[in-house]
């Protein structure tokens, strides 16, 4: 399930006529084709601006190219082949939400919902956070939320002042009335990305990590590639990577995953007895982004 769940897929730019209701709010329902004949993936739009962009989740089988509200066809301007957080263009004159980050959201918080269509408001709180599936690395570190109802992907969660701190993603078996949720951190990224190149890519330093490591220890460096040459080596350890504190393997997934390719970061990492700050510049991971066509 995990490679149902979180697989790589390149992402396709779609350019649809699109017309719906001009008074759309977050909670409205958009269908996908499924790859399964005659199904169809469920998902819900979080007005992003005024001008007609939206964000859900595109889960994996859904032909995001074919997105309909009310039988007419969304615009599709890019996909994260990561989260599958996904872009449209759709109806101008909707509200948008604000998104807040929720990195500091921890077990027990509990946060609101935007009532769905058909006026479910739903209750979740936050169990914690996860970095693994079924012993296997997530691509970044989602949060997992229960809910008195488990809600489709796309659903926006609040905090008590109303903005959105979380989108939901799917339903894993092993939580029972719950879901993944990416934070909405990851959600500004990729709109700041999307902003600057009209796509979401992702980064490569080409530093491999031991994941066996209790710690970020860098096992290896790849020839050719920005951890070579802004001098990274064999041996250290990194302990943050831009605002990100890096404690063992799966943060240091996590730091990587916020990192925008071309823009420089501090990493900080302890080499032998000595804590140092290198500043470098990831580059765009081959593969990881599509130009609108």
């Amino acid at each position: 399930m995990l490679n149902q769940f979180f697989q790589r897929a390149c992402f396709s730019i779609g350019a649809l006529s699109f017309a719906c209701l001009p008074s759309l709010i977050a909670g409205e329902e958009i269908q996908f084709p499924s790859s399964v004949e005659g199904k169809f993936h469920r998902a819900e739009l979080v007005p992003v601006d005024a001008d007609g962009l939206y964000v859900t989740i595109g889960v994996v089988g859904a032909d995001v190219s074919k997105g309909q509200c009310d039988g007419k066809f969304y615009e599709l301007l890019a996909q994260d082949p990561k989260s599958r957080m996904t872009l449209l263009r759709g109806p101008k004159g909707a509200k948008p939400v604000s998104f807040a980050s929720g990195r500091n959201l921890k077990g027990g918080d509990s946060l609101k919902n935007i009532p769905s269509k058909k006026g479910e408001a739903v209750t979740s709180a936050v169990v914690g956070w996860g970095a693994t599936l079924s012993d296997q690395q997530l691509p970044l570190t989602f949060l997992r939320v229960n809910h008195s109802t488990n809600p489709i992907p796309g659903h926006p969660l609040q905090n008590d002042k109303g903005e959105v701190v979380a989108i939901c993603h799917q339903a894993t078996n092993d939580l029972g009335k719950g879901t993944f949720a990416i934070p909405a951190d990851a959600v500004l990224r990729n709109l700041a990305n999307y902003k600057v190149s009209k796509s979401i890519g992702h980064s490569w330093m080409g530093l491999h990590l031991d994941v066996r490591n209790t710690v970020a220890f860098v096992e290896g460096i790849r020839p050719d590639s920005p951890a070579k040459k802004f001098g990274f080596q064999k041996g250290d350890v990194l302990l943050q990577v831009g605002d990100w504190e890096v404690f063992d393997y799966s943060s240091a997934i996590n730091a990587f995953y916020y990192l925008i390719p071309k823009q420089e970061v501090e990493f900080k990492i302890l080499r032998g007895l000595e804590v140092k700050t290198l500043k470098a510049t990831p580059s765009l991971f081959p593969g990881s982004s599509v130009e609108k066509r």
